[in-house]
């Protein structure tokens, strides 16, 4: 019977089927928790036919809840109220699909459980022995999943084990503050430190170097101006407190270039941490997210030559960007 996988984030909502269909739909948790029923009905007016629904999350950790357990049973509780004539399983990072009242009772399993659910469809890719990787670039995150003799291999679990083994790193494309990424970048030939605002985000850096496509009705932006490179340009100059009169395009470029490497040097950091916990030497990695040039560029920092696939390849585009929601559907018509 056809699934519909949601994978209920901070920022966003995606949910796919195993047939390749996915899409996303912009929703600031964090801001609007009590619309959350809303959206997922808008989400269930979008969805192709199913007849049964999975659900990974990583929403708990948005700071409108008071705790995990509490965004854990807020989600379960809303998803079950928008698809109460569906049948439901929560996927949890011990593997498992869980009913919506076992996750309830076991909140810490099912809290940001999409990295897992994305790793273990991934595992198919690999070999049955040796080592390999995955890297998933999204617009908050980036997580690093180890694989080897093509099982899981990862050391933490939850997402405070994650960030001390580097398995998770909380920088990704689009929403990361700059003032998180970097406390000072050259101008005009000196050292200028960055004012500590969220004036401008990662966004901004790759609409100015023209990685990331503007969007003008996307207003998911530090000012609430739209995705413009004028725009970005304007929220850039501010983080040196001045405006985009003031600056040039060639001193704003050099700072988008300074601050992306900087963020791959963290980046590149972290995933030498990671990896060489298990001392894994992978030989195959596997590309996944909308960032996947920043992917390319970290594993380039840390000389990583091995075989490189992107999951956009296995699958259809849209597909990719909904890695763990398509991850999940698939794993969820093969194991219910």
């Amino acid at each position: 019977m056809p699934v519909l996988a949601l994978d209920v984030g901070g920022a966003n909502i995606k949910f796919a089927n195993a047939a390749g269909y996915a899409d996303s739909m912009e929703f600031p948790l964090w801001k609007r928790r009590d619309d959350l029923p809303e959206i997922l009905k808008e989400v269930r007016e979008h969805s192709p036919v199913f007849e049964r629904v999975a659900l990974t999350m990583t929403g708990e950790l948005a700071d409108c809840f008071g705790t995990k357990q509490e965004g854990v049973r807020c989600i379960l509780s809303a998803v079950q109220s928008v698809f109460d004539d569906s049948e439901i399983k929560v996927y949890l990072t011990t593997g498992e699909l869980a009913t919506v009242s076992g996750a309830a009772e076991r909140p810490l399993d099912a809290a940001a459980s999409n990295w897992h659910a994305l790793g273990s469809y991934a595992c198919r890719h690999f070999p049955a022995t040796g080592d390999g990787a995955v890297i998933d670039v999204g617009s908050t995150t980036i997580d690093f999943v180890p694989i080897r003799n093509g099982k899981l291999a990862n050391v933490g679990r939850t997402d405070p084990e994650r960030l001390l083994s580097g398995e998770l790193v909380y920088s990704g494309v689009e929403r990361t503050p700059i003032c998180a990424m970097a406390q000072t970048v050259q101008l005009r030939g000196e050292e200028c430190p960055l004012a500590a605002e969220l004036f401008a985000t990662s966004l901004d850096i790759f609409l100015v170097m023209g990685q990331i496509d503007e969007a003008t009705e996307n207003h998911e932006t530090a000012d609430g101006r739209p995705a413009t490179r004028e725009f970005a340009k304007s929220r850039l100059a501010r983080m040196v407190c001045a405006d985009a009169e003031e600056l040039t395009w060639t001193e704003v470029n050099e700072m988008a270039r300074e601050l992306f490497r900087k963020q791959v040097k963290f980046a590149a950091a972290r995933w030498q941490h990671a990896i060489s916990a298990h001392s894994l030497s992978p030989e195959l990695v596997v590309i996944s997210g909308h960032g996947d040039f920043l992917a390319e560029a970290i594993l380039d920092a840390v000389g990583v030559s091995s075989q490189q696939i992107y999951l956009s390849d296995l699958i259809n585009d849209r597909a990719a960007r909904c890695g763990p929601a398509f991850a999940l559907a698939v794993y969820a018509e093969e194991n219910w």
